[in-house]
């Protein structure tokens, strides 16, 4: 029997720019290494319609943790400034979306990340019920610093324009 847990994991950035310029940067995962220190690499599987849909990326991640993941993309859904949903596969199994939306009174682009994935690395299956709560705050942890890496970004972009 192959056990595989089930992660939903929900992570809310809140980015001060518009929603243009954040969804810009968002969509350009090639260049999240440069920003996002957990992303090693970024490259295009397949390049989908002209639309996005069907787009094929494959990202190496390093964690907080003495591991990596390799996971490939799919992009499933692209309702532009709003809402972009991709089917996982490699290392985690499952889906993920993100979705934008502007705060007026804090003037900041809200994004909320929702992940439904399910580990495929064995070592991850067989230690999941102890381990749970760490591979948890280590998603937290990769996340948090994506946040704060695009903040970082978009101010440096925006003292130079």
């Amino acid at each position: 029997m192959d056990f595989r847990p089930e992660f939903s994991l929900t992570t809310t950035w809140s980015i001060p720019a518009s929603i243009g310029l954040t969804w810009l940067y968002l969509v350009d995962t090639e260049k999240w290494p440069l920003w996002w220190k957990y992303v090693v690499s970024v490259q295009e599987v397949a390049d989908g319609s002209p639309t996005g849909i069907d787009n094929v990326r494959q990202y190496h991640w390093h964690t907080c943790l003495p591991y990596s993941l390799l996971l490939k993309l799919r992009v499933t859904e692209v309702l532009p400034y709003r809402r972009l949903a991709v089917e996982v596969t490699g290392d985690l199994l499952g889906s993920g979306s993100c979705n934008l939306s502007w705060n007026s009174s804090s003037e900041h682009t809200k994004i909320e990340f929702i992940w439904q994935v399910q580990p495929c690395k064995h070592w991850m299956n067989w230690f999941t019920i102890l381990t749970k709560p760490i591979f948890i705050w280590n998603h937290n942890r990769v996340m948090q610093q994506g946040e704060q890496g695009l903040i970082r970004h978009l101010s440096a972009i925006k003292q130079t324009h």
